[in-house]
């Protein structure tokens, strides 16, 4: 038996749906973080949205989840993740991952695809006045423009390390992580905390997460510079920001091979990412509900 990775892991935006990732038929909490060695095919049919916050940019739908899954010991691969944990134990793992980043799915002409499975340019100088200067912040005027023709954001692929520990029904997570691709040289880390719940075949976990994004990440995806200027948006050079999220997850076990499985997350963005002129919304609502078949 292998110890599973934290399902905040993998492409979060994806949010595979916890319960999903979860053993088939647990009969304890503890079993209901582990998973047998080999690989573990699945797929969930049903229907759901993953809130977009970018301005003009549509929810993107979800429909089908395939879940791919392959553990040789301490190597796993998880959807888009692969993960190597050199320690662990009865109830704790440390883990190094690579992944890709959520925040470039907003802006990816794919987006629904890629949700199932920019160039650089120069930016203007606003440099905030230092603490105790006396200088009030000025009132954020969000000037909306063409977003068709903003300048390109890529998907990049993040890789760090995770720590977990797990206590009697908790799950408590830590994760750093830098860029690999060269697009933004951004950073990003994550602190959560999970409760599971388990009665007979059903099984429920509620969750809280707070990210940070690093300056250079948030300003690659939602700052606007010459080009998104010359498109009608207001300037803005982003900032360190966080996101903090609150999740649900509910499953009910038919048998072995079939689950219902339903997900919701609530998200809000703070300033840094939510003030950018190319943000529509700060508070973002996603879900999935559906039935999954485990081959």
């Amino acid at each position: 038996m292998t110890v599973l990775g934290s399902c905040s892991l993998g492409l979060r935006v994806l949010f595979l749906i916890s319960a999903f990732c979860l053993s088939p038929m647990a009969s304890s909490t503890d079993s209901a973080y582990l998973a047998d060695e080999g690989v573990s095919l699945g797929v969930s049919l049903g229907y759901g949205q993953l809130a977009n916050p970018v301005y003009k940019k549509d929810d993107i739908p979800l429909y089908a989840l395939p879940r791919i899954e392959v553990f040789a010991g301490d190597f796993s691969f998880a959807n888009t993740q692969f993960a190597w944990t050199p320690v662990w134990g009865d109830n704790y793992q440390v883990s190094l991952f690579t992944q890709l980043n959520e925040d470039g799915l907003y802006f990816t002409k794919h987006s629904a695809i890629l949700a199932t499975v920019r160039t650089a340019s120069g930016r203007p100088s606003m440099t905030p006045p230092p603490p105790g200067s006396g200088v009030e912040t000025p009132v954020v005027i969000k000037r909306r423009g063409d977003i068709t023709k903003i300048s390109k954001r890529k998907l990049s692929a993040m890789s760090g390390i995770e720590a977990i520990v797990d206590w009697q029904n908790w799950r408590f997570s830590a994760y750093w992580s830098m860029e690999l691709t060269n697009y933004h040289k951004g950073l990003q880390g994550a602190l959560s905390a999970q409760r599971l719940f388990l009665f007979d075949q059903h099984l429920v976990l509620l969750g809280v997460e707070l990210q940070h994004l690093s300056a250079g990440l948030v300003d690659y995806y939602y700052g606007s510079a010459l080009q998104e200027i010359g498109a009608g948006f207001s300037p803005y050079l982003g900032r360190s920001s966080q996101k903090y999220s609150l999740k649900a997850s509910y499953q009910y076990q038919f048998n072995q091979q079939w689950q219902f499985i339903s997900d919701i997350k609530y998200q809000r963005l703070s300033s840094g990412i939510a003030d950018s002129p190319l943000i529509n919304d700060s508070n973002l609502l996603s879900f999935y509900a559906g039935f999954a078949w485990n081959f």
